[in-house]
């Protein structure tokens, strides 16, 4: 015990420390074995008195298990920074809140930081959460740090949270409702221990972070970029901060996105050492502190029905990749908690878009997915794995600059060059590849899932083939903002889809599409079509199919008058005629929307005995290509209003062939 300081026993809980009336409150776990409780363990106690630091050793008799606990009575400065010891072990507080000399990110640690007591009040100013259902959340996946960071981005505040703050009006502007932070807790970035193993994989979807290395020489710090470690969870990372009050900073940003319209959703990796009970303190503590939304949960084994049961969680999100069957309550209750990450779409997606055999079925199963219990979140790319752009561009993953001789990654990708691996200045190659993201986007944001989007692919960010950037903090990770003339009509058209979607619930429904007319209404909720309407051809040389939406099955403001919707897609190296659906009198089909302007022009074709189709009965849909086709009014049509807009990129002057689509 030490003399200058007045300590006696106290309670084992709360672990951390804090401050309390009678002076400072300490409780750590010091070993869980009896050599280890056998050591002197305790407080090292940093102030303006002992700026060297000083040992406070737990006095006897003061542990519980494997936690020792004591109370530093009068001891009441704020300012005093600490670490806790168990004989020569010195380490951090994994409870802390706060640390006192963070470093700059990516510098090298010489000492471990020190932690503080973060105390200070915060005034939320009435801040409430958006609180959006799972069909009507647009999901946007992004790294705090790589979101901002690049000279191209326009902030005054670069790769920090007053950085993303300063991206509110374009979120806003793009229609995101929803934000999922990759790793934003307080962790190390900075990995120096040398591993024989290239790869390990860290979460049920193989994500995968590659271990350090060294060819025989002193090894060399690499970063870890994406942040899937174990870290001290009780504290936003202070390497995102433009200053040295993270918190604060954290704060603020949830605050202004909450007072924009958006959620907040972060992810969280747990590696099997952390515990359950843990776990679960941890998620309620950032819903409690920092007014956290939602949490993507990640590791192995991980105890999803506790989350889900859980009280103070019963209005926050829990995104996993982890199978977990509702239990019977969850059916009845239907609060929808839990929503679903799953590559299944992803996958089978590309597969569709690159045009395999067999994938018609696979296709419409997704587009109509829901459940009544869970979320189903459908994304084409997202943090690891190849990017939107490299998936259209890239036969193979290109990890080269990891250092790891390209055996880090993925070698699964589904992806498809179009025909020149990497960039191409040929024309056909650059709209072919453009064409194909706005099918891939088409298809997440007109599934009946929640889409994610993630950062940058909106306009077409490239990471070079690189599908696994762990340890890349530079432009390879970073998103680069100078839109190209292709990246920019990409972003105007993913505008479009989220607009879309958001404007009609018949395009993102709660319930699943059953295929049935159960409204007697004269037509079913999802209807599919061929070269003849209600004949789809699902066999497995099929590259083509037509699907429609019924409006009558889309409530807006209490009634079920939305719009009736027909998806034509032709993943086919050829062009393909759809005979459209007969609408109910006084309606007529128009395109809406066009990921190939082919098609656009060739909207209203005339029929066999050269007369113009009135009303529209087939329609033409280009190589490649997905068109949106929307029922409106004969009435608007005649009096030159209501015509719903068209977007089809660049105009083309000559029809290509199906062999020079390619």
């Amino acid at each position: 015990m030490h003399k200058n300081f007045d300590v006696t026993k106290t309670d084992a809980y709360p672990l951390g420390v804090s401050f309390c009336e009678e002076g400072m409150r300490v409780a750590a776990v010091c070993g869980e074995t009896v050599p280890e409780n056998s050591k002197e363990a305790g407080i090292v106690l940093y102030d303006r008195r002992h700026r060297d630091g000083v040992r406070i050793p737990f006095p006897a008799g003061s542990g519980v298990g494997a936690v020792r606990a004591m109370l530093i009575g009068g001891y009441h400065d704020r300012e005093c920074s600490y670490l806790f010891y168990c004989g020569e072990r010195v380490w951090q507080d994994p409870f802390c809140r706060k640390l006192a000399n963070p470093y700059r990110y990516g510098a090298k640690r010489k000492s471990q930081p020190r932690c503080m007591v973060q105390d200070t009040a915060y005034d939320w100013e009435g801040d409430s959460a958006p609180g959006y259902p799972y069909e009507d959340v647009i999901l946007y996946a992004l790294h705090v740090r790589g979101f901002t960071k690049h000279r191209t981005s326009g902030v005054a505040h670069r790769g920090t949270y007053l950085g993303l703050t300063e991206k509110i009006p374009y979120l806003q502007e793009l229609g995101i409702t929803s934000l999922l932070l990759m790793p934003s807790y307080e962790f190390d970035e900075i990995m120096e221990e040398p591993t024989p193993a290239a790869t390990v994989e860290q979460t049920a979807g193989q994500m995968q972070q590659a271990a350090v290395f060294s060819d025989g020489k002193e090894s060399k710090p690499r970063l870890n970029y994406w942040g899937y470690q174990k870290g001290l969870y009780y504290m936003p990372k202070s390497g995102y901060a433009d200053g040295r009050d993270a918190a604060t900073e954290f704060k603020d940003m949830v605050k202004k996105l909450h007072g924009s319209g958006m959620e907040v959703l972060m992810q969280f990796y747990f590696p099997p050492e952390i515990t359950q009970t843990e776990m679960l303190d941890i998620l309620k503590f950032w819903v409690l502190e920092y007014h956290i939304d939602g949490f993507h949960v990640m590791g192995v084994d991980l105890p999803i029905g506790m989350f889900t049961k859980d009280p103070l969680l019963c209005g926050t999100k829990l995104l996993t990749s982890q199978h977990y069957e509702p239990e019977p309550e969850d059916y009845m209750t239907r609060t929808r908690k839990l929503g679903w990450l799953s590559d299944g779409f992803l996958y089978d997606m590309r597969r569709v878009i690159k045009g395999d055999d067999n994938m018609v079925n696979q296709l419409l199963f997704h587009v109509r997915n829901a459940r009544p219990e869970t979320g189903i979140v459908n994304y084409i790319a997202k943090w690891d794995g190849m990017r939107l752009s490299d998936m259209v561009a890239y036969d193979r993953k290109h990890n080269e600059a990891n250092g790891e001789d390209n055996r880090d990654g993925t070698d699964y990708n589904c992806s498809w060059n179009c025909g020149v691996e990497g960039k191409s200045r040929r024309k056909g190659i650059q709209d072919l590849r453009l064409r194909q993201m706005k099918n891939a986007l088409s298809l997440v944001f007109l599934s009946q899932g929640t889409p994610l989007l993630y950062s940058g692919d909106e306009f077409g960010n490239t990471q070079e083939g690189n599908n696994n950037p762990y340890c890349q903090d530079n432009a390879i990770a970073w998103i680069k903002w100078n839109h190209t003339e292709a990246g920019s009509e990409l972003l105007d058209y993913t505008k479009l889809l989220i607009r879309l979607r958001r404007a009609h619930p018949v395009l993102h429904g709660k319930e699943p599409l059953k295929g049935m007319d159960y409204l007697s209404c004269g037509y079913p909720d999802i209807s599919y079509h061929g070269r003849e309407a209600w004949r789809p051809d699902v066999s497995p040389a099929s590259r083509s199919v037509g699907i429609m939406f019924c409006g009558q099955y889309g409530e807006i403001d209490g009634r079920r008058d939305d719009a009736f919707f027909y998806i034509g897609i032709n993943f086919h190296w050829n062009a393909y005629y759809f005979g459209l659906p007969q609408l109910p009198k006084g309606r007529e089909w128009t395109l809406y929307a066009s990921s190939d302007p082919e098609t656009a022009a060739e909207n209203g074709r005339r029929d066999s005995a050269g007369e113009q189709a009135d009303p529209l009965q087939e329609i033409y849909v280009a190589p490649r290509t997905i068109a949106i086709y929307v029922a409106r009014d004969c009435a608007a049509k005649e009096g030159g209003e209501g015509t719903a807009p068209r977007t089809g990129g660049r105009q083309r002057t000559q029809r290509r062939s199906g062999k020079e689509a390619l």
